[in-house]
């Protein structure tokens, strides 16, 4: 007779391992949020490297390429905010044009570095908390008051640069030189530093803060946020004033590569930048946003303008390609947000 204990004893034992093979390491990665963006850009990389390896596998083409993403990815850092809160600005290519000027005025006018830095941060901030006040104020979409700060602050810029170029004064320092890029550290432009650091902060700012996720409350749903105690008034303004402020930054280092105050920067600059933000994975509808899928949505439409120049292809079919790449980067991280 079997008594329990030996039929238990001759039960075969079988050590299963923890399921973690590659199904689980696949489910893992799906469950990145900017896994549809990366892939995007891991694609692009490819086929640019394949149809022109000669020019784009250059370690001076990457260098360039990081720096005109720069610009784009440190706006889209503060368009993140912006729409994950269920807004949109238009105007920051004016507001990187009217304090770009306003700098370089400083300087020809014999004001020091700093001082002129100041002044640019201060008009950009300031551009961005009139245009949150004036929505709150007025009881209208940011994107409709946007729409006309975009033109009143470009046309200050013409009236204070009389449509020409700021120049005349003193190239040859250490911020022209150095925050310029002439100088780069290990090989990388302090403007794209500059975008990481703006990244760092901004990730932070929108993810493990109490401000973050009122602005993602805000924009996921404006009546719960409303019953919930958020200050909807205060905290749309407080974006808006960080958007231009955020703005501030990228022309500073703007300037020091360009080194003149152009009244023609930053034309079509926000469609980039929304581009850029929408194309990392910040939905239009608001309420959630990812700061490095932004930055990452920049380096894409910095490599497509680069590739597109490289394959000597007119420069309008850029606009073209950019709309496509959204869709395709959009639909894929649907897809893959969906599956996991």
């Amino acid at each position: 007779m079997i008594t329990g204990e030996t039929a238990q004893a001759k039960l075969p034992v079988r050590d299963e391992p923890p399921r973690r093979g590659i199904r689980s390491l696949a489910r893992s990665v799906a469950q990145v949020d900017e896994i549809g963006v990366i892939g995007a850009l891991v694609v692009l990389i490819v086929l640019l490297a394949f149809l022109v390896p000669e020019t784009f596998l250059t370690p001076q083409n990457f260098i360039n390429v990081s720096r005109q993403a720069s610009y784009v990815g440190i706006m889209a850092v503060g368009m993140v905010f912006v729409i994950a809160m269920g807004d949109i600005d238009l105007s920051v290519g004016s507001i990187w044009m009217l304090s770009s000027v306003m700098m370089a005025i400083a300087l020809r006018d014999g004001y020091s570095i700093w001082i002129a830095v100041a002044v640019c941060i201060v008009v950009a901030t300031a551009c961005g908390l009139l245009n949150g006040a004036l929505s709150v104020a007025l009881g209208i979409p940011t994107i409709i008051v946007t729409l006309g700060t975009l033109s009143l602050y470009r046309g200050l810029g013409l009236v204070v640069t009389e449509a020409s170029p700021v120049s005349g004064y003193e190239l040859k320092t250490w911020f022209f030189e150095w925050v310029g890029g002439r100088d780069p550290i290990f090989g990388v432009w302090i403007s794209v530093w500059a975008a990481l650091i703006v990244g760092i902060v901004g990730w932070v700012l929108f993810n493990q803060t109490a401000f973050g996720r009122r602005v993602q409350a805000i924009g996921s749903n404006l009546q719960a946020a409303r019953f919930s105690g958020i200050r909807i008034a205060r905290t749309r303004i407080l974006v808006m004033t960080l958007m231009g402020f955020i703005v501030g930054i990228a022309a500073v280092v703007a300037l020091a590569f360009n080194r003149n105050g152009s009244p023609t920067v930053g034309v079509g600059t926000e469609l980039g930048v929304i581009a850029a933000t929408i194309i990392g994975g910040t939905a239009l509808t608001g309420g959630s946003g990812s700061v490095l899928g932004a930055i990452l949505g920049a380096l894409i439409i910095a490599l497509i303008q680069n590739g597109l120049a490289l394959l000597a292809v007119p420069p309008a079919w850029s606009v073209a390609v950019t709309g496509i790449v959204i869709i395709v980067a959009v639909t894929l991280d649907y897809f893959i947000k969906r599956r996991s």
